[in-house]
């Protein structure tokens, strides 16, 4: 079964919770034979108490469960993991179970492992995996988002400094000229600068191209702040956001090591 994990925040009754989940399932579902959507909502404050108030500590115990029991059930073959939904005070995961599985029973012997937990799960039948395409699966902002995550983090892992300030690139395209100068008109008050506005003769969707640049830190929630305005703004008249690229910044450790390796990579073709 092929697997695409992503992370990504969303508003849900007014309550900010972060979706985590297998977007690769999008592909196939819904799966025949598969209907029974299992949910098993963890309750939070009594790993809190058992972690000594340790929001980490309670965190980590939870994601140990999860992978006992996504390993567990997997291997016996009895569901698929779409993913969880998690809040300030409770964990929400998502199965999706064979019809022919007597899931309560099955779901209680595997759960007593776990007597530190506090929970309690329900199935719904869901054939045609309505909650996990329709309610569960981002929408275009939230997989924007997602996308900003997996890029902050890589340049994350490669040494850069998120919290640098730099240039970093937005790109933007319309139907017409019109549209998008209407979008020209809106940025500009917001602190963008405009590198380049053209007409791209390659493109045949959407074929005029606004280059935008603005001065801002890559973390995560500045990254999904900047690119919602510019989602927001382009949808109203009309276009489409896509995407933003940036220079690599590296911390000291970082760039000494990249130093260390361009000498060491210059003394090995001396030798060849």
């Amino acid at each position: 079964m092929e697997e695409d994990w992503n992370l990504f925040e969303r508003i849900r009754d007014r309550e900010q919770v972060l979706v985590f989940m297998n977007t690769a399932l999008k592909q196939k579902a819904p799966f025949i034979g598969y209907g029974q959507r299992i949910t098993i909502v963890f309750n939070m404050y009594s790993l809190w108490d058992l972690s000594d108030s340790s929001t980490q500590k309670a965190q980590q115990a939870f994601y140990e469960l999860e992978d006992k029991l996504i390993s567990r059930l997997k291997d016996q073959g009895y569901a698929l993991y779409a993913g969880r939904i998690s809040s300030n005070n409770k964990m929400e995961m998502y199965f999706y179970a064979k019809d022919d599985w007597d899931w309560e029973r099955e779901m209680k012997r595997v759960l007593a492992d776990f007597p530190n937990f506090r929970y309690y799960f329900s199935m719904n039948l869901d054939a045609d995996w309505s909650f996990y395409l329709e309610e569960m699966a981002p929408s275009p902002l939230e997989e924007q988002w997602m996308r900003n995550a997996k890029i902050a983090y890589a340049l994350k892992r490669r040494g850069d400094n998120l919290e640098k300030a730099r240039e970093v690139q937005h790109w933007l395209h319309f139907p017409d000229s019109t549209r998008m100068d209407a979008m020209k008109s809106k940025v500009g008050a917001l602190g963008y600068r405009i590198i380049v506005s053209e007409f791209d003769t390659t493109r045949q969707v959407e074929p005029y191209v606004l280059h935008l640049s603005k001065l801002h830190t890559l973390d995560v929630p500045t990254v999904n702040a900047v690119t919602k305005e510019l989602f927001v703004l382009a949808a109203e008249v009309g276009g489409t956001y896509d995407g933003w690229g940036t220079r690599l910044i590296l911390r000291f450790p970082a760039k000494l090591r990249a130093h260390l390796k361009r000498i060491f990579l210059k003394m090995i073709s001396a030798f060849k």
